[in-house]
């Protein structure tokens, strides 16, 4: 397994980011494919408050998920993977101030986690013919 395969799993791992995980048999070879799910966050602070009066500040925590397929050899253990196009949108209101940014991250994914393994579901479920068509064009470079 290459670094970037590893640093990028490490990451996935830190994170508690869904893995959607299917084996795929082609041509004779098995190969485990996941589906890793990237959240990019962003805060934004609403509503205004002072010390001296009741405060109706929200924090709004949108995350933009995207897709990571990995396909790994069952055999050899070599593995590639590419960034799938499309991008998914996720989103939450908590009362208060956006004061730690880390940890507010952490509850969208979370909380929203479910939707995550869902979409991720869902990418994997029509990400079959490309699956098989980059498997092809894979074997057939390395045979060149």
């Amino acid at each position: 397994m290459s670094i970037l395969v590893a640093t990028l799993v490490a990451a996935a791992a830190t994170t508690g980011a869904p893995v959607h995980t299917i084996e795929h048999e082609q041509n004779g070879k098995a190969y485990s494919v996941s589906y890793v799910a990237h959240v990019e966050t962003t805060t934004r602070q609403l509503g205004t408050g002072s010390a001296s009066h009741r405060t109706n500040q929200r924090c709004r925590v949108s995350g933009l998920v995207t897709v990571e397929r990995r396909i790994a050899d069952a055999a050899s253990g070599e593995a590639i993977s590419t960034v799938l196009p499309g991008r998914t949108k996720l989103s939450q209101t908590r009362a208060g101030r956006c004061v730690s940014r880390d940890d507010l991250a952490a509850q969208l994914v979370a909380e929203r986690g479910e939707d995550m393994r869902a979409h991720l579901a869902e990418v994997a479920s029509a990400d079959r013919p490309q699956l098989a068509a980059t498997i092809t064009a894979a074997k057939s470079l390395a045979e060149h």
